[in-house]
């Protein structure tokens, strides 16, 4: 199967390897693919592209970027390529919420739950949900 990731921080590079591993195409979209060439060498079988390159590519997507950039990365791989697919949304909310001081401290207990290796939440950050909703054909 053709499976896109787009994001190419740890866990799109960690979930692209995994893929790989069990015998998946898969490409990585990324806005700079030369942070990504020690990595590349290390992983045969994976190719990069932008966002909307791979997302036309995949049968299936993963979406691995900040939860602070999802609607930016989504916007970038074009409506078009995200239609009719399965989208695998596995934003991080968390990278923002440890370094905001801003952040209240009912968000940031749920933060500390999910980061201790094993997510609590049983569903993406509603503002994700909302820009994977409105970037899919109605």
């Amino acid at each position: 199967m053709k499976i896109g990731i787009l994001g190419s921080g740890d866990v799109g590079k960690t979930l692209a390897g995994g893929f790989r591993k069990h015998g998946h195409e898969v490409m990585i979209g990324t806005r700079d693919p030369a942070k990504l060439a020690d990595w590349l060498a290390k992983q045969p079988g994976v190719t990069t592209g932008n966002f909307a390159e791979t997302a036309k590519f995949g049968e299936v997507l993963v979406l691995a970027v900040k939860g602070t950039v999802t609607s930016e990365a989504l916007r970038s791989a074009g409506h078009e390529n995200l239609a009719g697919k399965v989208v695998i949304d596995a934003t991080n909310p968390i990278a923002d919420a440890r370094r905001s001081t801003a952040s209240s401290s009912s968000s940031q207990t749920s933060t500390s739950r999910s980061w201790s290796g094993c997510s609590a939440r049983s569903r993406p950050p509603a503002s994700s949900r909302r820009s994977i909703r409105s970037a899919m054909p109605s």
